[in-house]
C-alpha cells in the first residue's frame, strides 16, 4: 500500500475541486453529491450494465449545516475527487469511520488500472438514519502497487468518465 505522499506526487487524485485531505495512508474523500438507488430494476448483462434509478436527494439545512438526511436504504455518494490510475497501481475506497460508527457502510468496487474520472462515485448503504455535511469527509481512497498491466489490458469500460451519474 502505497502512503498520501506518494499519491499526490503520483497524481492519482484529480483534486481541483476537493475538500479532502492527505491521511496517513490514502486520501480522505469528501462528498459532492447524493443519489437514492432503487425504484427499477438494474441488469448486469454480458455486453453492459444498466443502472438502477439513481433520483437525485436534495440537501436541506439542520442546525445551520447543509447537508443531506439520509434514511435507511442504498446511496450513490458522488464525491469531489476524481482519479487518473496509472497501469501499475489499484484503488479501494472504504468508509471514515465517523460513518461506520453512525451505521454507514462504504462499498466500492475495484479501481483499476487505467480508471481515469473526473469525479469518482462508491455506493453506502445507510443502516441508521444520518446527517451528512455537505463536502464533509466521508471515505478514504487508498491505493496498492501492482504488476504494471499492459495498455491494452488497462481499464476501458462504460464507466469511464461516466456522466449519466452526474
Amino acid at each position: 500500500m502505497i502512503n498520501a505522499v506518494q499519491i499526490l506526487s503520483e497524481e492519482l487524485l484529480q483534486l481541483q475541486n476537493t475538500k479532502g485531505k492527505p491521511a496517513q495512508v490514502g486520501y480522505d474523500l469528501s462528498l459532492s453529491k447524493v443519489n437514492k438507488v432503487g425504484g427499477s430494476i438494474g441488469k448486469v448483462l454480458v455486453a453492459k450494465t444498466i443502472l438502477n434509478t439513481h433520483t437525485p436527494i436534495k440537501t436541506l439545512q439542520l442546525d445551520g449545516s447543509t447537508g443531506w438526511l439520509l434514511y435507511p436504504g442504498v446511496y450513490d455518494f458522488i464525491l469531489n475527487e476524481g482519479c487518473n490510475i496509472p497501469l501499475n497501481r489499484t484503488g479501494f475506497i472504504k468508509q471514515r469511520s465517523s460513518l461506520l460508527r453512525n451505521g454507514v457502510l462504504i462499498q466500492s468496487s475495484v479501481f483499476d488500472p487505467g480508471f481515469k474520472t473526473d469525479q469518482m462515485g462508491t455506493y453506502g448503504v445507510v443502516f441508521e438514519t444520518i446527517f451528512i455535511e455537505e463536502n464533509a469527509r466521508i471515505a478514504q481512497m487508498y491505493f496498492h502497487e501492482s504488476t504494471p498491466v499492459e495498455e491494452e489490458h488497462a481499464y476501458n469500460g462504460q464507466f469511464m468518465n461516466d456522466k449519466q451519474r452526474q
